[in-house]
């Protein structure tokens, strides 16, 4: 009976929830309507506003929940998004509803499953394990984001050599330094975008009024790896000090070239050890087969039957 009473609860929540969507997509503003009845706005626009009204108000009951929660809780979750590059103000809330979609949609599945494979626990074996599979299902957001902040950290790094580069020529050239960002920037677009994303960023905070320690904290807080944490306090350093940033800048592109190189010679080097693997469990044994099966039906046919 209460495998019974889990299963309805669990279609029960899938139904709800097609039900909401439903409402969601067909829902319409009644200002919207009689706007479009009367024809007193443009259609593209007036489709885009129905959405972003559609989105806000689906987001209400989430923004509200998230009111409740701590501070430092809030901003975790804020700067987790931003290294991934989520900067909308709503990206929080949308994270947020779709840990508990997911969540929702994952315990749903197991049930569904099985139900179609008739595997009927006990009520708490059953308890339990719809509730790993929710924590499993809320996880998986995090996975997703804590994979863009690797893939994004990764090609930034990639990219920083040959924008310090650039940076370097700009600033022997005569631009100040907030112009010689905004330049690479630009200039970096379509090579190595993640660079000049932050870059971008980085020249709004110096037009906004901010010092150039502030927005080169907050741009090492923003991609949070050793390479960006040491150019810019090595930038604040010669700053304080007196010191010719450029001479600085040469320095540490020198060595994260160098230390690109060192890191692809190690991936060569590690090739043969990581090919290994294939080697003995997909080549050995074809080649294994393909030798001795010619050997195996001789003899087959030599002994006398």
């Amino acid at each position: 009976m209460g495998e019974l009473i889990i299963y309805g609860l669990s279609f029960g929540t899938l139904a709800l929830l097609l039900i909401a969507v439903y409402m969601f997509l067909r829902g319409r503003e009644n200002a919207y309507a009689r706007l479009d009845a009367a024809g007193g706005s443009d259609p593209d626009a007036l489709s885009v506003r129905k959405a972003n009204s559609k989105v806000q108000k689906s987001l209400t009951p989430f923004r509200e929940m998230l009111k409740k929660e701590k501070d430092d809780v809030s901003n975790k979750r804020k700067n987790l998004l931003v290294s991934a590059g989520y900067y909308s103000k709503d990206a929080p809330v949308i994270y947020y509803m779709v840990r508990l979609i997911m969540a929702g949609l994952v315990c749903v599945l197991v049930a569904f499953l099985m139900f179609i494979l008739q595997v009927m626990p006990s009520a708490p074996v059953l308890v339990m394990f719809m509730t790993g599979s929710a924590l499993f299902g809320s996880f998986l957001p995090f996975l997703f984001v804590k994979s863009r902040i690797g893939e994004r950290r990764q090609k930034f790094t990639e990219g920083l050599p040959d924008s310090l580069d650039m940076l370097l020529v700009c600033l022997e050239s005569g631009l100040s330094f907030p112009a010689a960002l905004k330049y690479v920037a630009e200039d970096m677009e379509a090579a190595h975008p993640i660079v000049s994303e932050q870059f971008q960023i980085a020249t709004l905070e110096f037009q906004a009024g901010r010092k150039r320690a502030e927005t080169l904290l907050n741009l090492a807080s923003r991609v949070d790896t050793p390479e960006i944490h040491s150019i810019v306090m090595m930038i604040i350093q010669s700053d304080n000090l007196g010191t010719s940033l450029t001479r600085s800048l040469r320095a540490a592109a020198g060595d994260l070239r160098k230390d690109r190189m060192l890191k692809a010679e190690e991936k060569a080097t590690a090739l043969p050890a990581k090919m290994s693997v294939p080697l003995v469990l997909c080549i050995f044994p074809t080649l294994f087969c393909i030798i001795m099966v010619p050997v195996i039906v001789t003899i087959i046919r030599e002994i006398p039957g």
